[in-house]
């Protein structure tokens, strides 16, 4: 069985986790093959913005403990944060991806869909990390206030219980709830209006969100001088307010 399914439909990639019997848990090769669709969606320049989902009953239930339980484990090891990471984020993916989840979204399924710019829960979808209760800390501990205030990922992480899509819909952890039967077609939606904006200010824009977020004011005024005055001053820029003027859709040739 292929542990994750990359297919590509117009300017939309589709990244499923395929380890249904497994509740999606995450071992070396699917986090190998998730960093292999990271590479694809950064280099293809045919893909604007990527949907991660999971098949079956749920998203992710966490890092697969079976293999967790052989031989002596090391930081290095981490699929989280070890020597091959699976986050986007670690391979300079500055395309918007949405996170389509359900069931059980816990431990590094959760930091799979915190690295997701936009996520959708189904009603079903439960949020957490359930580390503790394999006597494993939590890795994502040190992050996981910059999503949600201190006392509640304190509270995630202490009693390994996660909150309901509900929950994480208040706190702002998610950005809406959808039918799970609708889950895709929410995303796939949201993808093509993305898709409808200029590809390259949108890149540019989550390029500065992300690395702009460890820099201090001075520093990220010079990202956003280094990064925007190219797009500014690029042909996709002429052709939108040409497009504008015109009262037509923009051609964006990623110029």
């Amino acid at each position: 069985m292929t542990e994750v399914i990359f297919e590509k439909k117009g300017h939309i990639a589709f990244v499923r986790l395929n380890r249904p019997e497994s509740l999606n848990a995450i071992n070396r090769r699917m986090a190998d093959s998730l960093i292999e669709c990271w590479r694809q969606i950064r280099d293809d320049m045919d893909l604007w913005v990527g949907i991660v989902s999971g098949t079956g009953p749920s998203f992710c239930s966490g890092a697969d403990v079976k293999e967790m339980a052989h031989g002596c484990w090391k930081f290095s090891d981490s699929i989280l944060f070890g020597d091959k990471p699976m986050g986007p984020d670690n391979y300079g993916v500055w395309k918007p991806l949405i996170a389509a989840t359900q069931g059980h979204v816990n431990g590094a399924g959760l930091w799979l869909a915190l690295q997701c710019d936009i996520r959708i829960a189904s009603e079903n979808a439960l949020y957490g990390t359930r580390e503790t209760r394999v006597n494993v800390p939590a890795l994502i501990a040190p992050f996981l206030s910059r999503y949600m205030p201190r006392a509640i990922a304190a509270e995630l992480i202490y009693t390994a219980r996660p909150i309901s899509a509900q929950r994480a819909y208040q706190l702002g952890l998610v950005n809406r709830i959808a039918s799970e039967e609708r889950l895709l077609e929410e995303a796939t939606a949201l993808a093509e209006l993305i898709c409808e904006c200029g590809p390259l200010s949108v890149w540019a824009s989550k390029e500065m969100t992300l690395r702009g977020e460890s820099m201090d004011f001075r520093s990220a005024l010079a990202l956003v001088e280094q990064v925007a005055t190219p797009i500014w001053n690029s042909q996709d820029s002429i052709e939108a307010k040409e497009a504008f003027l015109e009262k037509r859709n923009p051609v964006w040739k990623l110029k």
